[in-house]
């Protein structure tokens, strides 16, 4: 698909009609679609799992974070390439600090700026607020080449600050090689077969898996025997023990080092969600 092109005000305007920054959950279009944007390196269109939609993503840190904000339960909804508009808005802060707005190439349009996620967070209350977070490389924030981008990022925060939203720039210390790698390999176990969702066939395996904690075996051979005690093949096992641990009713250390089916079982703890323990107490 051919990516789309910004040469006068007008071009805008269309797009915004279009929907392109509107709309939230699956509805949600971003302003930037990954054929819109010349790549300096990786790009990424990938399917969600939490929200059932294509999600652009412009860089490999920015497909890191996007694993992340999946994985965590907090997060309820992500918008990501998310436009500042209106653009006088963001005109405004710039005059207003001195700042050298942005235009787009060969032109002399005001850009859309826009913030690499705007997320929906659940509260420990309950309440849903939105914060949005800029995804950058360390070595971006610092030394001589740097003025320009913290200029721009200025603005950008002050546009948030304006907004009452929560900013704040993440960058790759937020999170490992190895976290990354496993979220990559759980997330292809992220959703189950209806078969497999199976409230009570979940609470028998956590109880075996419990049983052979400590056992001298490989993750495999202890998925092969969990398996052989519920009748079903070693993959619907492997296939359960992954998906229990994307969400989080296995917990295991995720930041340390790759999993790996050959490797021991790893230390882990039970969380159980409330259909798991309600079935737990009834059965006991």
């Amino acid at each position: 698909m051919r990516g789309r092109r910004f040469a006068s005000n007008q071009d805008i305007e269309r797009h915004i009609a279009n929907g392109f920054g509107a709309g939230a959950g699956a509805e949600y279009v971003p302003w930037l679609r990954v054929q819109d944007v010349p790549s300096m390196g990786r790009s990424w269109k990938i399917q969600g799992v939490k929200i059932d939609r294509i999600h652009h993503l412009l860089s490999d840190l920015e497909r890191a974070y996007f694993l992340l904000c999946e994985f965590s339960e907090d997060v309820v909804d992500i918008r990501e390439q998310y436009p500042l508009l209106p653009v006088e808005s963001t005109l405004a802060i710039a005059r207003a600090i001195g700042v050298r707005y942005p235009k787009y190439k060969t032109t002399s349009v005001p850009m859309v700026m826009t913030t690499d996620f705007l997320l929906s967070v659940k509260q420990p209350n309950g309440d849903v607020k939105s914060v949005a977070r800029t995804i950058k490389y360390a070595k971006d924030l610092q030394g001589k080449g740097c003025a320009r981008t913290l200029e721009k990022l200025e603005v950008e925060r002050r546009f948030w600050v304006n907004q009452g939203v929560d900013w704040s720039i993440v960058t790759e210390e937020l999170f490992t090689p190895d976290l990354i790698l496993n979220l990559v390999f759980l997330r292809k176990f992220a959703k189950l077969p209806r078969a497999l969702m199976d409230v009570p066939l979940h609470l028998q395996f956590i109880e075996i898996l419990e049983s052979i904690k400590g056992c001298p075996w490989s993750t495999s051979e202890s998925l092969r025997k969990i398996g052989h005690r519920l009748s079903i093949p070693y993959t619907d096992a492997r296939d359960i023990f992954f998906n229990l641990i994307w969400r989080k009713t296995i917990r295991i250390e995720l930041s340390g080092a790759p999993l790996q089916l050959k490797s021991p079982l790893p230390d882990f703890s039970v969380f159980y969600p409330t259909e798991i323990s309600t079935l737990s107490e009834k059965s006991s």
